[in-house]
């Protein structure tokens, strides 16, 4: 049975779109759409284990049916026997100009009016998402649910985020304004400024507020990064290959909350790219950081994140497997130290073949191995961030004078054996204070899972909490108002943000 929705939007309101779910037991979430958009096609994220592919699916408008036809655009990684939706695309052309309350149901019992989910995109909407001629409007329950299934967090977890979004908001309107960045030297084709992944840091911008034009400026700024990219996978803003331009969590992103196929393609380039870093470690290879270890296991862990593609899970083995034993099976007798060892010379360039590692530059491979974690429970990603929050503790930390509080403060880089050659700055060192306490509070965090005792590697993450928190505390006490906060060098605002979507839940979940 169709209805006539031009009728019913005689006796609806507009309002900007938006959309409300409530879900109750028999698998329904009511979804109240407001709209000055086209509603006729709908994206909605969907946590893990809650709609398989055998599930039947139906949308009404109060007992009324209507007619959709319901698209898997991702689905969850590793299922073993039962493949479980991630996003779904609602297509309907009866709700273009739509606004009222929806119903959407699911459940394992085909009736009249369900349809099973498609798994394979319609080729003219595949075509007409990635060339942008169609948009899907994103909807969602809550910005719980929205986190449970693109951050992987409870979606019942209810945390304080102020301390850590709001600041964020004043360094991104910088970092998305091209003459603000300008004045300070930065050209939109200047390379260095594209590390870290900004727009994965604005995207998790946009999931942490709901604001939708951080949302906008992502799609954006990663539509520039694929934009230059070749059909390698190359950033062509950088003349030659070095891993840490790969950076592949933004596309991911875009793919995940827009069904955009050109992400994906994008991303399946640097995939094939990445496999030029040989993840292994010897003496007498030369050039290694954590940093550019990080980059390739990033990029094959959100391609097969998205893909299921087996040679990119051997690829993740073979750098789990590669980290594991320069961390616990370390070159040259060196004593174990709960990081992955290498000698500082080849790290740094130049100094000696003593051992080294990089406490920031961990955090990112930290990042990438929690968030293989948190997809598949990995003993051997969950070892190594144990480890390094011991190394963090033991090994990487010093103490300001008194002129910065005498804070504690991670150091830039440990070199083990000959520390005259570690260069301290008390005043740019903390500037890693939020990234590193990302780090430490994923190992408490396994830690306790496993009943060990965290006691004193909390009081450390609790410590590098407080001085993360520096610019909330700066952000209050500010008299004038100010749009934007400027960050130098930009590249600052994602190794600040990109690694960290997951500190406010962690430290609720520890600290609070």
């Amino acid at each position: 049975m169709k209805i006539n929705l031009n009728s019913i939007l005689l006796f609806i309101s507009l309002f900007v779109f938006s959309a409300l779910f409530t879900v109750s037991a028999n698998n329904t979430i009511s979804i109240d759409i407001a709209n000055d958009d086209d509603a006729s096609l709908l994206m909605l994220p969907i946590p893990n284990e809650v709609i398989s592919v055998r599930s039947n699916l139906a949308v009404y408008y109060k007992d009324i049916p209507i007619n959709a036809t319901f698209y898997m655009a991702a689905e969850w990684p590793n299922s073993e026997s039962t493949v479980y939706v991630r996003t779904l695309l609602i297509d309907s052309p009866e709700l273009k100009g739509f606004s009222g309350k929806l119903s959407f149901v699911w459940s394992n019992t085909r009736t009249e009016n369900s349809r099973s989910v498609t798994r394979i995109l319609d080729k003219d909407l595949r075509v007409a998402l990635s060339s942008k001629t169609r948009t899907a409007n994103l909807v969602y329950p809550s910005k719980h649910w929205l986190r449970q299934s693109l951050l992987l967090h409870p979606m019942d977890q209810r945390y304080e985020t102020d301390w850590y979004v709001l600041p964020q908001e004043k360094y991104a309107h910088f970092v998305t304004n091209k003459e603000a960045l300008l004045k300070k030297g930065y050209p939109p084709k200047k390379a260095a400024q594209w590390l870290y992944d900004r727009p994965q840091a604005l995207y998790q911008l946009y999931i942490m507020t709901e604001d939708k034009q951080w949302l906008t400026k992502a799609n954006t700024l990663a539509d520039f990064y694929q934009e230059h990219l070749d059909e390698d996978g190359q950033f062509t803003l950088k003349n030659r290959f070095d891993p840490k331009y790969l950076m592949p969590a933004g596309l991911a992103f875009q793919y995940l909350l827009n069904a955009d196929e050109s992400a994906l393609k994008a991303l399946t380039s640097m995939f094939q790219l990445s496999l030029d870093w040989d993840e292994k470690y010897s003496l007498s290879r030369g050039f290694w950081t954590e940093r550019n270890q990080a980059a390739a296991l990033n990029v094959a862990v959100r391609y097969w994140e998205l893909t299921q593609d087996k040679e990119a899970l051997l690829r993740i083995n073979d750098i789990i497997d590669a980290t594991v034993k320069m961390t616990f099976n370390p070159e040259s007798n060196w004593p174990i130290r709960g990081c992955p060892q290498h000698s500082f010379k080849s790290h740094e360039g130049w100094g000696d073949d003593t051992a080294a590692c990089s406490p920031w530059m961990m955090a990112l491979l930290g990042d990438a191995l929690w968030h293989y974690y948190r997809l598949t429970g990995d003993e051997k990603a969950s070892a190594l961030l144990n480890a390094f929050g011991d190394f963090i503790l033991n090994n990487g930390i010093y103490y300001g004078d008194k002129r910065v509080k005498n804070i504690v403060i991670p150091k830039y880089i440990v070199s083990m054996e000959n520390p005259e050659q570690e260069e301290l700055n008390q005043w740019s060192d903390p500037q890693h204070a939020c990234d590193v306490a990302a780090l430490l509070g994923k190992s408490v965090y396994i830690k306790e899972l496993k009943g060990q005792d965290a006691f004193v590697v909390k009081e450390l993450f609790r410590s590098l909490v407080e001085q993360c928190k520096g610019s909330y505390q700066r952000l209050k006490a500010e008299k004038t108002e100010k749009k934007f906060w400027t960050l130098m060098p930009p590249r600052r605002f994602a190794w600040m943000y990109s690694s960290t979507s997951d500190l406010p839940w962690l430290v609720d979940r520890l600290l609070n």
